[in-house]
């Protein structure tokens, strides 16, 4: 909720009778709550439900499948450069990765990455803003899991076009983020438990390697991953990741919600991973076979598990001294008609911030509403030429890709978002050769995505980051 600054003065010829006057004073107590109602009618006014409320309509759009449509509500939307530009931009990648456009995907996922990496953006006057009015003013800029996952995402597409060296740096950009956005320095295993929870970058990061020559940074990858979560160890086997020449990159589920808890003053996400039960195992299909790949059950990550561990920001616990001390003058202001002589102007003062406080003491629940609950990663070695692949899901959740190509040298990465109208794709790619694996739409020229691919700098000093 964005306040309008304006609606808070007060002016000065709202006034209370004086308790000396007599026959008034037993009616400071109706005009003090006539006058609290007045201020507080006048700070809801000013408030805004959604910078941009039509951005759900993309939101709808991509969950029900219509990806396209997605994508022509959220492109305008992501050039506008307000408090809202990374929250739309990631929305906008997500959209245009499932519906293939990597070009446009690429693009606005750097937008929001080289925000999200800027230094300053919510400092000085927004900031000061943000803790006396409402978060809100703030540029969102995503909570850990979401920072992480942008780097993820701009990984995965510059491993699916081949830029593996671009796709090392995302994917250790998505590591130190989680690793900087816990509280002080590492400590034992809660230090682990973030990067456990993290591992899919690490295996990705240990694909880039063996695509670059360095086998023995890809085998300590692997090798982490398999100390980190040994249930992962016979996935990340060393001639499994070398020998696969396709690579399926699978979205399950939806992600963590942010809801308003308490009086509307600290944020929580939901659902709990006990409500929703663990994480389907996914089950593979190749040309309507059953393929085994062992080490593809267990889920290498759970957002929902993250959200519930996340790091809190400062300010929410300022929201909370906000919220704690607006009740205590609310309850000082009406002691004071308890008195036998009250003081009016006391009192409604008293009310009046109170009430002040407890309205702006609301939190942002401003979420990244595509992400998925998990991702898989999946290698497999098919013959050379074209299959039909399908990834299901006991909840009856999953998507079919038509004709894709398993090359004869190299990998072809192909992504996949599992749900109830994932639907049968066709793969209109003609490589088989092992060159770059056409995608299923090419990005005109003038699109997103068309300019000289920028290099992703490699993030280096935790103090380039707002917290």
């Amino acid at each position: 909720m964005r306040l309008g600054i304006g609606n808070l003065r007060l002016k000065k010829a709202l006034t209370l009778p004086s308790h000396g006057v007599p026959g008034e004073g037993k009616s400071w107590q109706a005009k003090a709550c006539t006058t609290m109602a007045l201020v507080i009618c006048a700070l809801l006014c000013g408030c805004a439900a959604e910078k941009h409320p039509e951005a759900q309509r993309g939101v709808n759009d991509f969950f029900v499948g219509d990806y396209g449509r997605a994508r022509e509500v959220l492109r305008p939307l992501a050039g506008k450069t307000d408090e809202d530009y990374v929250l739309n931009n990631v929305r906008l990648g997500s959209a245009a990765l499932c519906d293939y456009d990597l070009g446009e995907a690429e693009a606005a996922f750097y937008r929001a990455y080289e925000v999200i990496n800027s230094v300053g953006v919510n400092d000085g006057g927004r900031s000061a803003a943000a803790v006396f009015l409402a978060e809100k003013l703030k540029v969102w800029k995503g909570e850990p899991f979401e920072r992480a996952m942008v780097n993820f995402y701009l990984g995965v597409i510059y491993y699916m076009q081949r830029d593996y060296g671009n796709a090392r740096a995302a994917f250790e950009n998505a590591l130190f983020k989680l690793r900087d956005y816990g509280e002080g320095g590492p400590k034992g295993d809660e230090y682990r438990e973030v990067e456990s929870n993290f591992s899919i970058a690490y295996i990705m990061l240990g694909k880039c390697w063996l695509k670059l020559g360095n086998g023995e940074k890809a085998r300590d990858m692997f090798e982490r991953v398999g100390k980190l979560r040994p249930d992962l160890k016979y996935l990340v086997e060393g001639e499994r990741m070398e020998r696969s020449n396709v690579l399926l990159i699978v979205d399950y589920g939806q992600g963590p919600a942010k809801v308003l808890e308490y009086d509307n003053s600290v944020v929580g996400f939901v659902p709990h991973p006990s409500q929703v039960g663990p994480v389907p195992r996914p089950v593979v299909r190749v040309n309507g076979q059953v393929v085994h790949v062992n080490g593809v059950g267990s889920a290498p990550v759970d957002l929902l598990e993250m959200a519930q561990d996340r790091r809190w920001q400062s300010i929410d616990t300022i929201r909370v001294i906000k919220s704690v001390v607006g009740t205590g003058l609310m309850a000082a202001g009406a002691s004071q008609g308890t008195k036998e002589r009250p003081d009016a102007g006391s009192a409604a003062a008293l009310l009046i911030g109170g009430a002040l406080l407890k309205a702006t003491a609301t939190g942002d629940v401003r979420h990244w509403e595509m992400l998925p609950r998990s991702v898989f990663i999946v290698p497999l070695y098919l013959p050379v030429g074209r299959h039909n692949v399908t990834v299901s899901f006991g909840d009856g959740s999953g998507q079919t890709w038509r004709g894709i190509v398993a090359p004869g040298e190299g990998e072809a990465a192909y992504y996949l978002r599992a749900g109830r109208w994932g639907g049968v794709r066709e793969w209109k790619g003609n490589d088989l050769s092992g060159g770059e694996v056409v995608k299923e739409r090419v990005t005109e020229v003038g699109k997103p995505g068309t300019e000289a691919r920028r290099p992703v700098r490699q993030n280096g000093d935790s103090a380039g980051y707002d917290r």
